[in-house]
């Protein structure tokens, strides 16, 4: 597979049939994302990791575009580090980081799932046209290595390694301190030595992080992350004094680093024993983030509440799937129901612990007091393929009626946007910092394929 087996949706041809139209007015579902909202959450993050003297790498598996990739690295950014979860969105990413290039930046592309033979080849190709560096795969298996080799010769340069490191999801990786890592990082040093890779350091992601419901939840997690990782790192001697690299992160965790913050500063037990950890791994570590679905959120990051908020954090979520009242219900169950042609196809059907719905619909198109809380929104209550079923969260209360018509648009705010997205082969482009929101200003097209 590559590219060309995956052509992209006709942008040009979308722009003419939907630039400068209203929200009311397109075909739906749709998936739309406002780019203020991105900017602010890529520039919170941009400037928390600069705060706090550490590296970032952005993930861009969430959204699949050029656009937003720029948004969470930065245009001026001089270290640009990605990841990616398929191969085809490290294809697609070669002429952005040529660009970088040019203008003098490091560029470098993790291929974030444990290589396998049959990377081996796309990875190279990749590679040879972004110059040596710019390849780090993950391994947690000795018989990665052969497959290292053999990158090695078709590239013309070693890749770059991170050992996966589990630090309790037990997705990918292994335990910091037992015989398989130890044997592994052996291996590695010996696999190093005869120039056929050259270790980065250890990595972790830990989507435990997702049931935490505090900030302090995501802090502690934050810090496990490092503690497997600074433990791992410990197993691993190399001659020179260039030092390991720690990358660590998932959305909720990385964002807890805004708790700590020299500019405003949390004092729980959490947040302390974070920044210790912190300034002990960078004293002889690199300590790197890395985060994903941060610039889009979602109604699980709202639910996790891993950082801090002086609003509302649903203010915070910049994608939302346009739907349309397609039937109401008002007597047919003991509560009143409504129906949207968007069910799992366009939602997906990805849970979150605060609710038991696939979706929340947002106050945007809805009477002037409609609310966002658990006690008067309204969700998704059910799904099947293109159908979802509105109801209120609260079903406790009686003779109440849905505050909707037959036609109405409206947007879901999703559980989890990287799923939801997935579903979309464009976006439409929205601006609420301008005078016209609801309007199209731009259409984004997300890569396809593996």
């Amino acid at each position: 597979m590559s590219i060309a087996a995956f052509p992209l949706s006709p942008r040009e041809a979308l722009l003419q049939a939907y630039q400068g139209r209203s929200l009311h007015d397109v075909p739906v579902p749709a998936a739309v994302i406002d780019v203020a909202k991105v900017k602010t959450n890529c520039g919170s993050m941009l400037n928390a990791v600069k705060e706090l003297e550490v590296s970032f790498r952005a993930h861009v598996k969430t959204h699949k575009t050029t656009e937003i990739t720029k948004l969470q690295v930065g245009e001026d950014c001089k270290d640009v580090r990605l990841i990616v979860s398929t191969i085809i969105e490290a294809e697609q990413l070669i002429p952005l980081l040529l660009e970088y290039k040019k203008r003098s930046a490091k560029i470098n592309i993790l291929y974030g799932v444990p290589l396998g033979p049959s990377h081996v080849d796309r990875l190279a190709r990749i590679g040879r046209q972004l110059g040596e560096g710019s390849i780090t795969v993950m391994i947690d298996h000795p018989e990665q290595l052969k497959c290292l080799s053999s990158f090695k010769e078709k590239a013309g340069f070693p890749a770059l390694v991170f050992i996966k490191t589990d630090s309790g999801y037990h997705r990918a990786g292994l335990s910091p301190d037992s015989k398989d890592m130890l044997d592994l990082v052996h291996e590695v040093s010996a696999s190093e030595q005869q120039g056929h890779l050259w270790l980065l350091g250890f990595y972790s992601h830990n989507s435990l992080s997702y049931g935490g419901s505090s900030p302090d939840d995501a802090m502690d997690m934050l810090k496990v992350e490092i503690d497997v990782c600074r433990q791992a790192s410990q197993h691993f001697k190399r001659d020179n004094q260039k030092p390991l690299l720690v990358s660590v992160g998932a959305s909720p965790t990385a964002l807890s680093l805004q708790n700590i913050l020299p500019s405003a500063p949390s004092s729980t037990s959490s947040a302390n024993a974070l920044k210790d950890t912190l300034e002990l791994t960078k004293s002889n570590l690199e300590l790197e983030i890395h985060a994903g679905v941060y610039p889009i959120f979602d109604i699980q990051q709202v639910a996790t509440s891993s950082r801090s908020f002086t609003s509302d954090p649903h203010d915070t979520i910049a994608v939302s799937v346009l739907a349309e009242v397609c039937s109401l219900y008002p007597s047919r169950t003991k509560q009143p129901e409504g129906l949207i042609s968007a069910g799992a196809l366009a939602l997906a059907r990805e849970p979150c612990k605060d609710y038991p719905g696939w979706g929340v619909v947002s106050p945007w198109n809805m009477p002037e007091d409609y609310r966002a809380t658990k006690k008067d929104r309204i969700i998704v209550s059910r799904i099947s393929q293109e159908h979802g079923i509105l109801a209120f969260e609260d079903n406790n209360v009686e003779n109440r009626e849905l505050p909707l018509q037959y036609g109405q648009k409206l947007r879901i705010w999703p559980n989890h946007a990287c799923i939801t997205l997935a579903m979309f082969s464009w976006y439409f482009i929205i601006d609420t910092d301008t005078d016209n929101p609801n309007n199209i200003i731009d259409v984004w097209v997300r890569w396809r394929g593996w």
